[in-house]
């Protein structure tokens, strides 16, 4: 595992490229994980980098996906990515079979990074915002440092497709909006609660989730003097820059940001999250 995870915030350069499918699995009724066959990508994917997928080669859906990168097995040559299906895109995505190609641009945007003085990660969960967070857990755990996750979801079946997760974390809270498993209420809630207990660590926080859940995290970091990084969930055509559809204002109001090219992770103090 190379260290520049460590002190630098990492890109890397994409290319226009193809991969194989080489599983397919359905973890919920409409959630599935793709294993990708890509020596290129799984070999210099950084955690907290995406792939943008090409799904058609008709007028819809136009534009291309973007998918956080969960997973990869660099020795083996493949990466993985998780997603639900919300739209005509994924629909066309999930009745792929192994051995199909698919047309990708990858790996974007750049990656966590994680201060040579930090001895504990704090990571926040919202949903399958939990899918650059688990590339990121394997990261931390081969460098031996401290992670707690809280991980929010509306009812417990989506814990089901991340059930090696609990293997990697040192404390793994579960919150649920229903009640049937873990703590009962938003993610964010507990989280405000138990990071009082962290006062006197050196950690990081790094969270991924829909707007309310990172505001509300932006603010708890904010009170309490933590480093913070969010990984954006926003559409991105282009992954470059280039159509300005994913923009994002800066903390001052005066400038903005683009989610594929400047993030998709950002510092919070860097700037201002649309809830």
């Amino acid at each position: 595992m190379t260290s520049d995870i460590i002190t630098t915030q990492v890109k890397t350069t994409a290319q226009l490229t193809t991969g194989k499918i080489i599983q397919k699995r359905m973890v919920l009724a409409d959630v599935f994980k793709l294993s990708i066959e890509h020596s290129r990508i799984s070999r210099i994917s950084k955690p907290g980098q995406f792939v943008n997928i090409k799904l058609s080669d008709q007028l819809t859906p136009l534009l291309r996906r973007p998918f956080s990168i969960t997973a990869v097995n660099a020795e083996a040559g493949w990466f993985e990515i998780l997603f639900k299906v919300i739209g005509e895109g994924t629909r066309r995505l999930a009745l792929l079979e192994p051995g199909e190609m698919i047309n990708l641009i990858g790996p974007l945007g750049n990656s966590f990074w994680l201060s040579s003085q930090t001895k504990r990660a704090l990571l926040v969960a919202g949903g399958l915002g939990v899918a650059p967070l688990a590339f990121l857990l394997q990261h931390l755990y081969q460098l031996k440092i401290k992670k707690t996750l809280f991980w929010g979801n509306q009812t417990k079946e989506l814990f089901l497709a991340y059930p090696e997760i609990k293997h990697s974390c040192l404390e793994l809270f579960y919150t649920t909006d229903d009640g049937s498993m873990g703590y009962h209420g938003l993610v964010t809630d507990l989280f405000a609660e138990v990071i009082p207990k962290f006062e006197h660590e050196a950690v990081q926080i790094f969270a991924c989730g829909p707007n309310p859940m990172l505001q509300k995290i932006q603010q708890v970091a904010t009170q309490n003097g933590i480093d913070c990084q969010l990984s954006l969930e926003t559409l991105m055509g282009c992954g470059f820059g280039a159509c300005m559809g994913c923009n994002v204002q800066s903390a001052s109001g005066e400038s903005y940001f683009y989610t594929c090219s400047d993030g998709p992770v950002f510092n919070a103090k860097d700037i201002k999250v649309d809830g």
